[in-house]
């Protein structure tokens, strides 16, 4: 079986503050979008699971062996899985890989076991598997809020395009909230990002979406805020970080100077590409 696992990116993330249980509270808006690992998954009758990335190195212990064996866990299924990646999603790059990569395993087991878990059964099972695998499980545009186990669907099926621009350098995310826990702490309004999407207003949009991390992130590694500055040289009217980065997102209502930045920037920073965001 072939599988496809979307990236995510955050329009908007506001952190209101550390939960009893050591996590942050966070308030987000997230989508999918048009970038996506591919992944084969078969049954496996060598007595374990195989799970093999093509094209980047992940530790052995993962978050997709991790979802198999809460899986297998969950549902108290004995088969073993033959799982091969090919990735195409960054990693430390504010976009989700290996979270999307757990969520897409997680439904395709579902199916092959024919466990009929529904959504909700397989969030509870997500949120011990990472904090943005309840969302990927879900995958349409969301508020997301508490540790990222909250999920709350936005009524809009908007579609756009944006650039996305990351260098080779990757930010830790626990590091980036560490450095949020030492910082001023600026609160931000999701509420208005969110009204831009129920209208489809591209300019409200680009006047509201914030991201708490991205200052801190900055402080981690400087050449984002260079990245945004070369975004702007090239036209493109707002740039923010997804998630803790370090992926730098430019927005624009116009397609051609979106593809014009993309081959202005392609010399200079190793992942640079085009995507459709709300896939």
């Amino acid at each position: 079986m072939k599988r496809y696992a979307p990236a995510k990116i955050n329009i908007a993330l506001n952190i209101k503050g550390v939960l009893e249980n050591g996590y942050h509270d966070l308030d987000m808006i997230m989508a999918p979008i048009s970038l996506y690992d591919e992944i084969e998954i078969e049954p496996s009758d060598q007595g374990q699971d195989e799970i093999v990335f093509v094209g980047m190195e992940i530790p052995k212990h993962n978050t997709v062996q991790k979802a198999v064996e809460l899986m297998r866990q969950a549902a108290g299924f004995s088969t073993h899985y033959s799982i091969r990646i090919h990735k195409n999603i960054p990693s430390q790059a504010g976009l989700g890989g290996g979270s999307a990569d757990a969520a897409c395993v997680m439904h395709a087991i579902n199916e092959m076991e024919m466990l009929c878990l529904d959504t909700e059964q397989l969030i509870e099972i997500g949120k011990k598997v990472g904090a943005d695998v309840p969302f990927c499980l879900f995958s349409r545009w969301a508020r997301v809020q508490g540790f990222g186990e909250v999920i709350q669907p936005i009524q809009s099926d908007w579609k756009f395009s944006i650039l996305l621009v990351k260098p080779k350098e990757g930010v830790s995310t626990p590091e980036a909230f560490k450095m949020w826990d030492r910082s001023n702490r600026v609160q931000y309004d999701v509420d208005l990002v969110q009204r831009a999407l129920e209208k489809e207003n591209a300019e409200l949009l680009f006047t509201t979406m914030a991201n708490a991390l991205e200052s801190p992130s900055q402080e981690l590694l400087p050449v984002l805020e260079q990245i945004k500055d070369d975004i702007y040289g090239e036209g493109i009217v707002q740039a923010m970080m997804s998630g803790s980065g370090s992926t730098i997102m430019g927005f624009s209502v116009d397609e051609e100077v979106l593809e014009y930045a993309k081959k202005q920037l392609e010399p200079y920073y190793e992942f640079v590409e085009i995507v459709q965001v709300g896939s």
